[in-house]
């Protein structure tokens, strides 16, 4: 079988932004911080347990401190960037509305 890379969809620039466009930037932000508090609690509870010679109970709370701790910042930092682009799409979809690009139709010609 022959590996093939997934198709990547890309979202048309030429619609308006749906209305929970700011919901689903929360959203998205939220499971991959999630993902992210979940990696770091796995690695943390390994790492104290095979290399720092954690007991039990001491391995289960570094890997929760360490996952809800980053799972935090991610979701700070995913939230942030999510927003950002969120805002500069508005930004152009405005910018778009007050100044059309021309077009050959226009009567402008491009060479």
């Amino acid at each position: 079988m022959k590996f093939r890379f997934p198709e990547v969809t890309q979202r048309d620039t030429t619609l308006a932004l749906p209305e929970d466009a700011e919901q689903q930037a929360v959203e998205g932000a939220r499971r991959d911080a999630i993902y992210a508090g979940l990696s770091a609690a796995l690695v943390s509870a390994v790492i104290g347990s095979k290399f720092m010679r954690f007991n039990r109970t001491q391995m289960i709370l570094s890997g929760v401190g360490s996952g809800v701790l980053s799972g935090y910042y991610f979701n700070k930092a995913f939230l942030g960037a999510n927003l950002s682009q969120l805002e500069r799409e508005r930004e152009r979809l405005r910018n778009e509305a007050q100044n059309p690009p021309l077009r050959e139709e226009d009567g402008m010609k491009f060479e």
